[in-house]
């Protein structure tokens, strides 16, 4: 799974490049060969989850670019509300689901609406990668 916008080499290379972290420092940093940061952001090398948690703790970056950059290689997040971060829409969506304030009946009944609507607009004939699956529970 890659962002939309950006592949994993090249938010690595923006985040490094932010940080005024040179390659061979990035790898020392995060305990790696001097080339392991050069082949990721050549796009040569896949890393291991552990490999971009230890490459986002090298850099300091927040939790919500960690998970950024998480997503970009292909992991899940460790707080999938930092995808949000530019869709607010969704950001709340997340909330109100896993809100323990909400009573689990009306959060069902959310659910079901928000499933009436993504079969709404499978049946207007949009099939986004996103809408091949039904929303589950978030419990």
């Amino acid at each position: 799974m890659q962002t939309v916008t950006r592949s994993f080499a090249a938010l690595l290379r923006e985040y490094r490049e932010a940080a005024r972290v040179s390659q061979s420092r990035l790898a020392q940093l995060a305990g790696f060969d001097h080339s392991y940061v050069s082949r990721l952001e050549a796009g040569r090398r896949a890393p291991t989850r552990e490999a971009v948690i230890r490459l986002a703790q090298a850099l300091r970056l927040t939790p919500a670019e960690r998970d950024q950059l998480l997503a970009a290689a292909g992991f899940l997040p460790q707080r999938a509300e930092h995808l949000f971060e530019h869709e607010p829409v969704l950001r709340d969506v997340v909330d109100v689901l896993q809100s323990a304030d909400v009573p689990e009946g009306v959060r069902e009944d959310f659910r079901q609406m928000l499933q009436l609507l993504v079969r709404q607009v499978r049946r207007v004939g949009f099939q986004g990668p996103m809408l091949t699956g039904e929303l589950t529970s978030a419990n």
